[in-house]
C-alpha cells in the first residue's frame, strides 16, 4: 500500500515479509495456532463481497501479530492496518527509520503529530479494501475520544461507509489463550496476571507456550455496516451508532467464547446451594418431614446426599488428561472418526442462541466419547451429560462425573429426589451449560432406534416453560459405526440372555477390545431445532409437546444416519441372498438398494462411491470376521459361492436394522404387493395393509403421524412403477406385479419379514388361553420355546425372528388388543382370543408373502 497524506509514514501499517530471522521466530511461535478449517472459504468469500475489519475485545500487540501471521501464512485475507496500534517494533529496522523521520518532520511543520484519521490514511485504507484490524474495549483510546473528543475507530468507519458502496464487514475476533472455563470467582493468579477474559501481557506469554502454542483463533459471522446503516432511523448520531455496533460486536465475541469455554462456571458448592435452597426443594423437604415424622435435619441430609449422587464436578483438568487418552483409543481401535464438517459448523453458529441439547443416537457407550472428543475437538465446550446411574461405579463414576456427566436413576418414585433433580437441570439451564441425553432411554441392541423416552426431555421443556433460558436448541446427531463393539453381548441378550452389569471387572475385560480392528466411527448432526421457533409453528406450549417433540427428534437422527458398507452389504444379504449367493448377484442387489437410497437423497459414507470395492473389501472383512462362509469350487472353474450359517445371520441383522427406516414404507408396501393370490392389487388394499402393519409395529418404529399413510404408499408405489416392477391396471386404481417384480420385490419385503414372523409367533402364544394369566418373563419364555419349535420344523425362516426385544414389544401390543377386547361389554375372554386368532392369521399370510 502507497502511504498518502503528503506521504507520512505512519507505524500503524504492517505489509512488509519478515525478514528470515523474524519469519523464523514468527513461524516457531505461530504454527500451532489452531483455526477453524470451516471458516477459510468463509473469509476469502467475505473479502470478496466487502472490506474486512478484524474486530477483537481488548487491545494488543501479540493478537494482532498472531492473526496477522495465521492469516498470511495460510493465505488469507490478513491485517495490514492496526487502528491505534503502534507497531514500531515489529517493522523492519529500515522502515522504522524512515517512520521516525517522517513523523517528526511533520511534527516541525505543523506543531503537532499527524493524525491517520485527518491525512486520511485510515480513510484511503479502507476504501482500497484494505483488510484492517481493530479493538473494540482500549482504555487510551476512550480516554482520547472522551476527554479530547478525539475520533472512535468504530464511527469513523460508519461515517466512511456512508461514502462508500462496497460494505464494510466487521468481523468479530476471538483468540483463546487457554481452554479452561471460567469461573466467578477470582483467585491470586487472576489478580497477579490479569483474569483470563482480559488476560495480562505475562499470563498471556505463560499460557501461550504452557500450551504449547496452540491458541484458538476463532471468528464469528460480520456485521455488515451498510446493512445496518439502512436499517437505522435518519435522525440517529454516529456516535450512537457506533455504540450500538460496539455492543454487537461484543456481544458477538462473548457468545463465540461461551461456546468454546461455555458459561462463567460456578462452583459445585454454589449450585448445591442454588439447588438445595430452592422454595419447591425446601417445601418438599418440609412435606416429607411432617408426613413422615422425620427430624428435618434427616431430611436435609437427604437432600444433599441426592445432590451429591446426581451433579458433574466439571474439572477441565481431567477433560485434557481424558482426550489424550481418547486420542490413543480411537488410533489403537478404529480407522479414524468421520465428522460431517458443514453440520458441525451450523451447530457452532446455533451454539450463539441458546443453551444446546446435544440429542445423539445411542448404540453403545462409545457414543458419549466420541462425540464430547469431536466437540472438544473443534473447540465446542464439553456438554453436561445424563448418565445412567448404573455407569457411577468406581472409579468411573469419579471420572465421568469430573468429564461433565451427572447421574440418573432409571425411575423417579422418591418425590425429593424428583425436586431435586429438577432443580439441579434448571439450574444447569440458567447457567447456560449445554446438556447431553439419549432420547432412547438406553442402548439399542437390535441396531434400529429404540421409540423415545419423554421423561427427561419433559423435565427440560419444563424449565424452559418456567424461564430458566429463553431458548432451547436441540441438536439431533447420528453416531455410526462399521463395527459396534457390543456386538456379542446385544445377540446373547437379544437371544434372551441377562444384560451385563457395569462394573470395573467389566473395564478389565475390555482390553480384549483393544486386539480387534473395528473400522470407522461416523458422526453427522441434523439441523438444529429452536424451541421457540418450533412451538410457534405448532402453536403450543412447552409443556405439552414432549411426545411430538421427541419423535421429531427421532426421526431428525433418522435422516442424517449414514448407510455403511456394512449395513448396505447386510441388507443386500438378508433381503434376497440369505440362503448363498454369488459375488456378482450380491454387488447387483446392493446397486439396487443403492440406487432408492441416492433417488431420495439418503446419506450414505464417502466409501460407497465406489461401490465394487467397498463391496468386495465388506465381503473379505465378513470372511475374516468369520460371518460369511464361502464354497470353493473344485476344478478352479467355478465361482466361489459364499454363504452365512443361520447362527451368523442375527449378527447381519443389527446393521440391517440401522438403516431399515430408509427402507420401511417400501417394506411394507412390497409385502402387501406380494400377498394374496389375486392378480390385481388394488391401491385401496396396499393402503389397507399399510395401515395395519404400521399400527402393528407402533412399538418398533417411529412413523411420521402427520403424514397420511397414502403418501408413503405412493411414494413406494411409484418407485417400484418407475423400476418396471409395476404395471397400472384399469380395475379400481390397481396395479399387477410384473415378472421383474416377482424377481426383485422380496429384496424389500423380506426386510420386514423377521417382524411379521416375531409377532406372529407371539399372537400365537397368546392364542393359548393357558397363557392369558402368566407373568411377563414367562410369558416371554413361552414364546421364545414356541419359535424355536417353529423354526426347527421350518414354519419360520428367520432365526432373528426368536428376538427378545420383539417378542416384548409384540406383548404390549397384544396386551392392549385383549384389553380393548375385553372392555367391550359385548366380548367375553373367547372373543378376544378369536380376535388373537383373526390376528394371527392376517400378520401369517403378510409374512409368507410370494409363497
Amino acid at each position: 500500500m502507497a502511504d498518502r497524506g503528503d506521504h507520512i509514514l505512519y507505524p500503524y501499517l504492517l505489509d512488509d515479509k519478515p525478514a528470515f530471522f523474524l519469519g523464523w521466530i514468527l513461524q516457531r511461535m505461530f504454527s500451532r495456532v489452531d483455526l477453524d478449517e470451516n471458516m477459510k472459504e468463509s473469509l476469502k468469500q467475505w473479502q470478496k463481497e466487502g472490506t474486512l475489519v478484524y474486530a477483537i475485545k481488548y487491545r494488543g500487540q501479540t493478537d494482532f501479530l498472531l492473526q496477522h501471521y495465521s492469516f498470511r501464512s495460510r493465505e488469507l485475507p490478513y491485517p495490514k492496518i492496526a487502528f491505534d496500534l503502534d507497531l514500531s517494533m515489529l517493522l523492519p529496522f529500515g522502515r522504522f527509520v524512515k517512520t521516525i523521520f517522517s513523523q517528526l518532520r511533520y511534527a516541525s511543520r505543523h506543531r503537532k503529530f499527524p493524525s491517520p484519521y485527518e491525512t486520511g490514511f485510515y480513510k484511503d485504507a479502507i476504501q482500497q479494501g484494505i483488510p484492517s484490524f481493530i479493538s473494540l474495549i482500549d482504555p487510551k483510546v476512550f480516554t482520547q475520544q472522551f476527554i479530547y473528543s478525539e475520533k472512535d475507530h468504530l464511527e469513523f468507519l460508519l461515517e466512511t461507509q456512508k461514502e462508500m458502496d462496497r460494505p464494510i464487514l466487521i468481523v468479530p475476533q476471538l483468540i483463546i489463550y487457554q481452554k479452561t472455563a471460567e469461573k466467578d470467582h477470582a483467585g491470586l493468579s487472576s489478580i497477579v496476571f490479569g483474569f483470563k477474559d482480559n488476560p495480562g501481557v505475562l499470563r498471556k506469554t505463560l499460557l501461550f507456550f504452557r500450551y504449547q502454542r496452540r491458541s484458538i483463533l476463532d471468528f464469528g459471522q460480520p456485521l455488515n455496516l451498510k446493512n445496518y446503516l439502512q436499517s437505522q432511523p435518519s435522525g440517529r448520531t454516529s456516535r450512537e451508532m457506533a455504540s450500538d455496533v460496539r455492543r454487537i460486536l461484543i456481544e458477538s465475541i462473548d457468545n463465540q467464547k461461551r461456546v468454546i469455554l461455555g458459561p462463567i462456571m460456578k462452583s459445585r458448592q454454589q449450585l448445591k446451594e442454588i439447588v438445595l435452597m430452592d422454595r419447591r426443594v425446601s417445601e418438599k423437604i418440609e412435606n416429607a418431614t411432617n408426613s413422615g415424622g422425620r427430624k428435618l435435619r434427616h431430611v436435609r441430609k437427604k437432600a444433599e446426599e441426592f445432590f451429591d449422587e446426581i451433579a458433574a464436578d466439571y474439572n477441565s483438568t481431567y477433560i485434557e488428561v481424558f482426550q489424550l487418552g481418547l486420542s490413543w483409543l480411537w488410533k489403537r481401535m478404529f480407522e479414524g472418526i468421520e465428522v460431517d464438517e458443514a453440520s458441525i459448523a451450523k451447530v457452532r453458529e446455533w451454539a450463539r442462541k441458546g443453551p444446546l441439547v446435544y440429542v445423539p443416537s445411542h448404540k453403545s457407550h462409545v457414543d458419549y466419547l466420541v462425540l464430547n472428543h469431536i466437540l472438544h475437538n473443534h473447540h465446542m465446550h464439553i456438554p453436561r451429560i445424563a448418565a445412567g446411574k448404573n455407569l457411577a461405579f468406581f472409579p468411573m463414576g469419579h471420572i465421568f462425573r469430573k468429564t461433565g456427566a451427572f447421574f440418573i436413576r432409571r425411575s423417579f418414585r422418591q418425590p425429593l429426589y424428583v425436586e431435586v433433580f429438577n432443580r439441579y437441570i434448571k439450574a444447569l439451564l440458567e447457567e447456560g451449560h449445554p446438556i447431553e441425553f439419549f432420547i432412547e432411554g438406553g442402548r439399542s441392541r437390535n441396531g434400529k432406534l429404540v421409540l423415545p423416552k419423554t421423561g427427561f426431555l419433559s423435565i427440560l421443556l419444563h424449565a424452559h416453560a418456567e424461564g430458566a433460558c429463553k431458548d432451547l436448541i436441540f441438536v439431533p446427531a447420528s453416531i455410526a459405526y462399521d463395527r459396534i463393539l457390543e456386538e456379542k453381548s446385544y445377540i446373547k441378550e437379544i437371544e434372551g440372555g441377562a444384560k451385563e452389569q457395569e462394573s470395573l471387572k467389566q473395564i478389565i475385560g475390555a482390553r480384549k477390545f483393544l486386539k480387534k480392528r473395528y473400522g470407522k466411527i461416523y458422526l453427522k448432526f441434523n439441523e438444529p431445532l429452536s424451541l421457540n421457533e418450533y412451538l410457534e409453528k405448532r402453536g403450543g406450549s412447552s409443556r405439552l409437546m414432549d411426545r411430538k417433540l421427541a419423535f421429531h427428534l427421532i426421526e431428525s437422527i433418522n435422516q442424517v444416519t449414514p448407510v455403511t458398507p456394512l449395513s448396505l452389504i447386510a441388507t443386500a444379504i438378508l433381503g434376497y441372498h440369505r440362503r448363498g449367493f454369488l459375488y456378482e448377484e450380491l454387488a447387483d442387489t446392493s446397486n439396487t438398494l443403492l440406487r432408492l437410497l441416492r433417488k431420495h437423497a439418503v446419506p450414505v459414507v464417502k466409501s460407497l462411491d465406489d461401490l465394487p470395492s467397498a463391496v468386495q473389501e465388506t465381503l473379505t472383512l465378513l470372511i475374516n470376521w468369520k460371518v460369511v462362509d464361502s464354497l470353493e469350487g473344485g476344478d478352479g472353474d467355478e465361482e466361489t459361492f459364499y454363504f452365512v450359517e443361520d447362527d451368523k445371520k442375527i449378527e447381519l441383522e443389527y446393521y440391517k436394522n440401522c438403516i431399515m427406516h430408509y427402507f420401511l414404507h417400501h417394506a411394507l408396501v412390497a409385502a402387501s404387493l406380494l400377498t394374496g393370490k389375486e392378480e390385481v392389487k388394488t391401491l385401496d388394499s396396499v393402503v389397507s395393509d399399510y395401515t395395519f402393519m404400521s399400527e402393528l409395529f407402533k412399538n418398533e418404529f417411529a412413523f411420521n403421524e402427520e403424514t397420511n399413510p397414502e403418501a408413503f404408499v405412493a411414494t413406494a408405489i411409484n418407485d417400484f412403477h418407475t423400476a418396471g416392477y409395476l404395471l397400472e391396471s384399469s380395475e379400481e386404481r390397481g396395479f399387477k406385479v410384473t415378472r421383474h417384480g416377482f424377481e426383485e420385490l422380496p429384496i424389500w419385503a423380506n426386510l420386514i419379514k423377521t417382524f411379521l414372523e416375531s409377532y406372529w409367533i407371539a399372537v400365537k402364544t397368546m392364542t393359548q388361553q393357558k397363557n392369558m394369566g402368566l407373568r411377563k418373563e414367562e410369558v416371554l419364555k413361552k414364546m421364545n420355546y414356541l419359535g424355536k419349535r417353529f423354526y426347527k420344523l421350518g414354519v419360520v425362516d428367520h432365526i432373528a425372528a426368536l428376538s427378545r426385544i420383539n417378542f416384548t414389544n409384540a406383548l404390549s401390543v397384544i396386551t392392549k388388543e385383549v384389553s380393548k377386547a375385553s372392555s367391550d361389554a359385548n366380548l367375553d375372554r373367547s372373543a378376544a382370543l378369536e380376535r388373537l386368532s383373526d390376528l394371527a392369521h392376517r400378520i401369517y399370510d403378510l409374512s409368507r408373502h410370494g409363497q
